[in-house]
């Protein structure tokens, strides 16, 4: 984000004038240059965003609204120095200085005067001119140009020094405005250089005199205003990434707490997506943006949302003599226990997991459905259990006996297994049928033997022993 304080911009106004302009040279997203740089194309994406239309229009205005300096005349004579203006004078300009093609005698540049120079080549060489500029404190470097004669393709680029190329010094956007052009960069504090090139040299069109002449001049823009707090848009505890919109080109950091979890960079227009580990429900991320110039923004917040089901629950033996369910569910769930789609109780787990439900005694053989519900709504898979019977038949009632007899009968549980002993030797079994009827084959036995008839259902309960004894025929 830019703070708009122009260090010097007024000078800019020199440009203004009512010169003969020549085409400026500048071709979208890279630029040709001297024969050193000839066929190093500068590609530099356009980034959209970093320079508003308030930035652009105040550049605009200072320069309209600045001296405005008639320079109708340039003198033709063989040195700058002897150039005569009819409104200004030497002081109003820094003058260029041959030989200045190498880094080490770049000119000097100043935010409060343009420099004027000329494209003169040789036999040895065609001509090309570097000039310095220092910018104080990270932000962005304006630069202009404009040339008096069509003899003039102005073409100018700013670079690091030995035409280094990296992230300290990023060109950023171009317009021209009544004939001249401007760049903008974006530029970590240190030493630059514009080099200034005629581009018709580069085709054979040798035609500049003393008379064509060309315009430079820089201004500062200081960045010391933090991003905008970012949008963050949803996270979840299955999420490996973080998403959202900030500062185009800002360094974008997530943190837990103190913790830094994940860092990358905003797009050009600035989306941005963060690689983290997938983080526990209900943390809070802080998300931060780190512009160009180190000013970071306010942290916007956000909770890790839950979107992962609690785990199946563990369900303990439930037995049709039970009131309640109990077991383990994810701490804090909602325990819900159904037969069927009849909700027959639901309960809190505890912090440890441990759960339970109170309900009415279930019959054997009855299935219960249990899950659990976390406090997001997610719902678990069901258990399903089935209630065990553990209560034993009811004791058998044994028809008359006697000494003849070669079957016992009686009614017992339905379809349980009756048996007939005499102490502890078994005499005879069978199954009750499903009104409970039984008949069971035994030996004849004497009058005054003692029988013991038990039923056994198909848990494996045994009903307490019916006793009688066999009577005399």
């Amino acid at each position: 984000m830019l703070n708009k304080k122009i260090l010097s911009l007024v000078t800019l106004g020199l440009l203004a004038s009512p010169l003969t302009l020549g085409t400026v040279n500048a071709e979208g997203h890279g630029y040709n240059l001297s024969h050193k740089t000839i066929d190093r194309e500068v590609s530099k994406s356009f980034q959209n965003g970093i320079l508003d239309s308030n930035t652009i229009n105040q550049l605009g205005n200072e320069i309209k609204n600045s001296r405005s300096f008639s320079v109708k005349n340039f003198n033709t004579m063989s040195t700058m120095n002897t150039m005569s203006f009819s409104t200004s004078s030497d002081e109003d300009f820094i003058l260029e200085t041959e030989p200045n093609e190498e880094f080490f005698n770049a000119d000097n540049t100043s935010y409060e005067k343009p420099l004027l120079g000329h494209l003169l080549s040789t036999e040895e060489y065609y001509d090309y001119d570097l000039h310095k500029v220092v910018v104080p404190k990270d932000g962005l470097l304006y630069v202009a140009g404009a040339d008096n004669s069509e003899n003039i393709d102005l073409t100018f680029v700013a670079w690091e020094k030995d035409y280094v190329e990296s992230d300290r010094f990023i060109y950023l956007d171009n317009w021209t405005e009544e004939g001249i052009e401007y760049q903008v960069y974006q530029a970590k504090a240190g030493t630059y250089y514009v080099e200034v090139y005629d581009y018709d040299q580069e085709l054979d069109i040798d035609n500049n005199t003393e008379a064509d002449e060309y315009i430079i001049a820089t201004a500062f823009e200081e960045d010391n205003v933090a991003p905008s707090k970012p949008t963050v848009n949803k996270v979840d505890n299955n999420d490996k990434v973080v998403t959202g919109k900030a500062e185009a080109n800002s360094s974008i950091k997530v943190k837990v707490g103190t913790t830094q979890i994940g860092t990358a960079k905003a797009s050009s227009t600035g989306t941005y997506s963060v690689t983290i580990k997938p983080q526990k429900a209900g943390s809070t991320l802080s998300v931060t943006a780190i512009d160009f110039a180190n000013n970071t923004s306010v942290a916007a917040t956000t909770k890790v949302v839950d979107v992962i089901a609690p785990a199946k629950p563990v369900v303990n033996k439930v037995d049709n003599n039970d009131t309640v369910v109990t077991g383990k569910a994810e701490a804090y769930s909602t325990v819900t226990v159904k037969r069927g789609s009849t909700t027959i109780g639901t309960a809190k787990a505890t912090s440890t997991g441990s759960y339970k439900v109170a309900i009415s005694v279930q019959r054997a053989g009855t299935k219960l459905t249990v899950a659990a519900k976390d406090a997001a709504g997610n719902t678990s898979v069901a258990t399903t259990v089935t209630v065990v019977d553990v209560i034993a038949p009811a004791k058998p009632k044994v028809n008359r006996v006697d000494d003849n007899d070669l079957k016992v009968t009686g009614k017992a549980e339905a379809y349980s297994t009756v048996t007939v002993k005499v102490g502890t030797k078994t005499l005879g079994s069978s199954k009750a049928t499903s009104t409970g009827n039984f008949s069971v084959k035994i030996a004849a036995q004497k009058s005054g033997t003692t029988i013991s008839v038990t039923a056994k259902d198909a848990a494996g309960n045994t009903s307490q022993t019916t006793a009688i004894k066999v009577v005399r025929h």
